[in-house]
Formats: structure tokens, sequence, C-alpha cells
């Protein structure tokens, strides 16, 4: 009896124990709710919550940040493009009659189609995130170019006429030379290879292109004499431009980015003339070009290989302004 009086003690001991020793933790859900944001309204061009634009459009972020108990001494204004990836994030230090309330206003052009999400946040004097006031704006570009991706553009094999060799930008579709003269208003270029003669890459291909209203005739087995010349034009190639943080991906994004991007260059070509494998249109390489109606785009090539029945083609994607 005495042993089950001693038992019934220390459970209640230890349980007394256990609650006194229980320590009240942060709620996430209000732990920032000390800072405030209001997104005004007080332009043409601002966005409180979502608004869509147009490229070149002006956008305003005017807000104003509160902190009511205590010190904001930094204001961070991040963006966040709509592949997750972390563009750009600025910094304002506070003065000391701004560290409970400051306003201010983001300025800027819409030069990215997609979406981008903006958020402004507090620092304290540590540097630790005091809040964002539960609140975000996203702007929207609305689409300003075109881009089609891995299209299949092949070598010419007088073995094989059903392979296409000829493309059209605006269509996205490659045409065989049987097809090209009922689509050769359509037409921007064909490819054909030549032989790499260097010691070090002998007997490799280096594959070129011509607009259909090269002269003279690149390729003379195929006779283009009755088709329609349209003359698109192309840069020189440029070397690199692939990947993720190559400029296909991360510059060209937008048809004034397009536009600006192509105008550094020379685009007075109609074919490339390439000799050697190092500098031929191989993997990461980008031409501009420009087509008769006065639009600026980018072709990148992927790749120069074959497909499962042996036959060489390039694998490109193109980017042409709306």
């Amino acid at each position: 009896m005495t042993t089950r009086k001693i038992l019934a003690f220390m459970t209640v001991l230890a349980l007394a124990t256990l609650a006194s020793c229980r320590v009240e933790s942060d709620n996430i859900f209000n732990m920032f709710d000390d800072v405030k944001i209001t997104y005004h309204n007080d332009s043409d061009y601002t966005v409180t919550d979502y608004r869509k634009y147009n490229d070149g459009d002006s956008v305003h972020i005017s807000f104003t940040i509160t902190s009511a108990n205590r010190d904001m001494m930094k204001i961070v204004v991040e963006s966040t493009t709509g592949n997750g990836g972390s563009n750009e994030r600025n910094e304002v230090i506070l003065q000391s009659n701004e560290r409970r309330s400051y306003s201010g206003r983001l300025r800027l052009k819409m030069r990215r189609d997609g979406r981008a999400t903006f958020r402004v946040f507090a620092l304290d004097e540590k540097n630790v995130y005091m809040g964002d006031g539960y609140k975000s704006v996203t702007i929207e570009g609305a689409p300003s170019y075109t881009i089609l991706a891995d299209r299949k553009v092949y070598r010419p094999n007088a073995d094989k006429p059903e392979l296409p060799t000829f493309y059209a930008i605006a269509q996205g579709k490659a045409y065989t030379y049987a097809e090209g003269l009922a689509n050769s208003s359509d037409i921007d270029f064909g490819i054909y290879a030549r032989i790499d003669q260097t010691q070090a890459n002998l007997g490799r291909l280096v594959f070129n292109l011509y607009s259909v209203s090269a002269e003279p005739n690149p390729y003379p087995a195929f006779d283009l004499s009755s088709w329609t010349k349209r003359r698109t034009l192309f840069s020189a190639p440029i070397r690199n431009a692939g990947g993720p943080s190559g400029i296909f991906n991360t510059t060209l994004v937008s048809s004034s980015r397009i536009e600006e991007e192509a105008k550094k260059q020379n685009i007075n070509q109609t074919q490339t003339n390439l000799t050697e494998f190092t500098t031929a249109l191989n993997a990461g390489t980008l031409l501009y070009f420009l087509t008769p109606e006065g639009k600026y785009g980018a072709i990148l090539i992927n790749q120069s290989t074959v497909d499962a029945a042996n036959n060489e083609y390039l694998s490109i994607s193109t980017k042409i302004q709306n």
C-alpha cells in the first residue's frame, strides 16, 4: 500500500514538473505582425496586387512600410522571376526619422515577358528579418515574342529527299526541297554541310545556313531559281550563347530586349561561310536575324547530331518578335 502511494505521488510530481517547464513558442502566423505595408494606387502605372503590362510600359510600385514597436534599420526590395529564381535585391538604409515609417516608390520598365513578384520587407539592427506585412505584388509582361524550341533541320541528302532541309521561322516548320517551291514565300533559310579539312578535325561536318535569296546559291544541288526569294538577313555567329546562363535564356526575354541586342550586331549576311568545325554552327552558337517584315529574332543551335537512322541534323530554337 505504501509503495502504491509513493508511485502515485511521484507521478503527480513528474506531471507538475513537466507542466512548469513548458515553454511558450512564437506563433509563426503572427510573430511578424509588428510590420505592416500598404501598396498605394497613386498613379496610372502603379500595381497594388497583380497587374499585366505590355513590353516597354512604365511600372511603379509605391508603398509605405511601418513598424509599431521596433525600429527598422533597412528596407529590402526583392524581386523574383516566374521560374522562382531570385532576380534582384536592393537595400535602403533608413535614417533615424524613417525607422518606424518609410515610404518609397520603385520605378521600372516592363522588359521581360512573364511574371515577376516583388516584396518589401524590413530588417532590424542585427539584419534579422522583421516582416513584409504578409504582402507582395506581382507584375506580368504580356507575350511580346514567340519562342519555338527544338526544331530539326536536316543536312541535305540526295538519297533521302524526304528530309526537311529548309526552315520557315514564323511557321516553326521545316520543309523538304520538294515542298519548298510552294512554301518559298515563308522559308527563311536552308542548311548544308562541308567537310572539315583541318588535321585536328579532319572529316567532321561543318554546318552552314543560307537565305534562299543568297547569290550565288551556295548549295547549287538545289535549284532555287523559281522560288520566291525571301530576303531574311543574319548576323555573324556568336559563341557560347546557350545554356541556363547564356544570353538566349537570360537576356532575350522580351521583344524590346531582342531588338536591342540584335541591333548591336551587323545583320547584313545572307549566308554563313564556315569551313572549320570549331567555328561551325555547333551547340551554343547564336545568330540574330531580321525578316523582310522588319521583325528581329535569334536562332540558337542546340546541337548538331544524328537521329536513329543516322541522318545528320541541327536542333534549333528560335525567338522572334510578335
